[in-house]
């Protein structure tokens, strides 16, 4: 599937659910701007990365974004992307990042998660259809809302990086690391903070570790 049929797809998705959907009133689709294709390496796909959609703060920032995770530009997203990839032996040319959203909402959903949920249905089945065009790459999401409409599993992006808290110190157990086995796309993820989060001191502290235990996971 190619980069204009997926948009063409995406397009059709949110013109369907701006008709249909019961819960626009809580969070309205913006249909003045155009639906956000993914970003692909110009050489093999070995990781895809997975984001929740394109719908910054900012509304007069929405209007420069062009591809997914503004990875056409620089900026403190794409340096968080570019370690993670220089942690697991790549670079940008082997990433495929698509959101599961492609068109952009009124304010960002993060807070009217229900929105995110009745729409989820088409959106996840597009999903699929890109994630299946490179079976063997390693699979990561970013930020909690991403988990959250995935996983089948614990909903908290710190409980897969093996955080504990004995009194008022914060831990990472490294030996109960995991991976997302249980979820809705069908196929085994990591599971990493958005790039805000990952200045909170346990995540900043942990995130080599956790990029590591990937590594061991898919002897990279």
């Amino acid at each position: 599937m190619g980069k204009e049929e997926i948009v063409e797809k995406a397009k059709n998705i949110r013109d369907e659910l701006v008709v249909s959907s019961h819960f626009c009133k809580y969070n309205e689709i913006d249909k003045n701007l155009g639906v956000i294709p993914p970003f692909i390496g110009k050489e093999e796909i070995k990781l895809i990365i997975i984001g929740q959609d394109p719908t910054v703060k900012n509304e007069v920032s929405r209007e420069k974004i062009k591809t997914t995770l503004n990875l056409d530009k620089g900026g403190a997203l794409k340096n968080y992307i570019e370690a993670i990839c220089k942690k697991l032996g790549f670079s940008l040319n082997n990433v495929y990042a698509t959101n599961i959203f492609k068109y952009f909402y009124s304010q960002p959903p993060a807070k009217t998660m229900c929105v995110l949920y009745e729409h989820l249905f088409k959106n996840l089945e597009l999903l699929k259809e890109e994630i299946a065009n490179s079976p063997n790459a390693i699979i990561v999401t970013l930020g909690e809302p991403v988990l959250q409409l995935l996983t089948t599993e614990s909903k908290e992006v710190k409980k897969y990086w093996g955080y504990s808290k004995n009194g008022k110190e914060t831990k990472c157990d490294k030996t109960a690391f995991k991976q997302c086995t249980n979820n809705k796309l069908g196929r085994t993820f990591y599971v990493l903070p958005h790039q805000p989060s990952i200045s909170r001191e346990f995540y900043k502290n942990n995130l080599d570790a956790y990029l590591g235990y990937i590594k061991i996971c898919e002897n990279l």
